[in-house]
């Protein structure tokens, strides 16, 4: 868990020094919803999205839909936009932390907070796609670093 912690750590840092090198611009939308695969406990399907409270501070709720319930919840992130020199390809690097809860079966219902990092990139100006990993902070409730990919419908 720990060289999870120093590796996430280490890449915001890297994030945040690469970020003050380059301009940021402006992001044409900042909402956006589509499918999304977790995989990590085995691959399961959803729904991700991003509401943009500022050009700096996005609430990325989520639904997934795995065997044993329906797991929920929310993110509250600090992006950091970046783009190319061509300015055509917006990449947003994001870090901070995330609730769920998972709805099991019978009474295994559970809550876990973790912290999350990944990245956005914007195609055109209605396609984004997104790569983040999820690392639990609670402890003995059978939560693993999880992996998401997946597509956003910007509007």
């Amino acid at each position: 868990m720990k060289k999870y912690l120093i590796a996430l750590a280490l890449l915001c840092s890297s994030l945040a020094t690469f970020s003050m090198s380059k301009p940021a611009s402006a992001q044409p939308s900042q909402i956006s919803i589509g499918p999304s695969v977790e995989f990590g406990n085995g691959t399961t399907f959803g729904v991700d999205s991003k509401f943009g409270i500022s050009n700096n501070l996005s609430l990325r709720p989520f639904v997934y839909f795995p065997n044993s319930g329906t797991k929920f919840g929310t993110a509250l992130t600090y992006d950091l936009p970046l783009s190319n020199t061509a300015n055509t390809l917006q990449l947003t690097p994001f870090v901070g932390g995330s609730v769920d809860f998972n709805t099991g079966n019978g009474n295994n219902n559970t809550t876990s907070f973790g912290l999350v990092g990944g990245v956005d990139l914007d195609l055109t100006d209605s396609l984004r796609l997104k790569g983040a990993v999820n690392v639990p902070l609670n402890n003995g409730q059978d939560r693993d670093t999880t992996f998401t990919v997946g597509a956003g419908f910007r509007f």
